[in-house]
């Protein structure tokens, strides 16, 4: 059975901005979140995690910290792009300014993702993934880590934005 690790992009401009990018803001990474892109290449080698496939979200960070990744760590599998693993879709939150606001807030923005949608989505991947014999990096996003902890933790998902973020560019096994 093969392993599956997951990295959040690194440093993207949103993150600089403080805003909130969720889907809709195809926000790229900056210099530091390259840097961090290129230390997540480095412990992965350091550590001998064999990686048979990489597999991003399609948004800028995400898919740009993927690539990174894969040349610095000499991977020779081709990146894909699974639409599953975007981040949560914010609805009119997306584009805000970091403020501190509630899982129940954020469900219940205008036009934001159905959280249950969000975690049948991201856990479909993981279950399809966890069938296989394949080592899988996934690169995707601070929301999607939150979802999968709230999963492991047996939280209700509309829950999952309490749970702390993850760091960026930090490689992490999933068990």
């Amino acid at each position: 059975m093969g392993k599956i690790y997951f990295v959040r992009h690194g440093e993207s401009e949103g993150n600089v901005k403080h805003t909130f990018a969720g889907q809709r803001e195809n926000t790229p990474l900056t210099e530091l979140g390259r840097q961090q892109a290129k230390q997540a290449a480095l412990d992965l080698l350091n550590h001998n995690f064999k990686i048979d496939r990489v597999i991003t979200s399609p948004l800028k960070r995400a898919y740009e910290t993927a690539q990174i990744i894969a040349k610095e760590a000499k991977l020779s599998s081709q990146i894909e792009i699974d639409e599953r693993i975007s981040e949560y879709d914010m609805g009119e939150l997306t584009g805000t300014t970091y403020h501190k606001i509630t899982s129940e807030e954020l469900v219940t923005a205008k036009g934001a993702e159905d959280p249950h949608a969000f975690q049948n989505r991201v856990h479909d991947l993981l279950n399809e993934l966890a069938q296989g014999d394949k080592n899988v990096l996934i690169v995707s996003h601070a929301g999607v880590g939150r979802i999968i902890e709230a999963t492991k933790k047996n939280l209700d998902p509309r829950n999952f934005y309490d749970l702390n973020s993850m760091q960026n560019a930090k490689v992490i096994v999933l068990d």
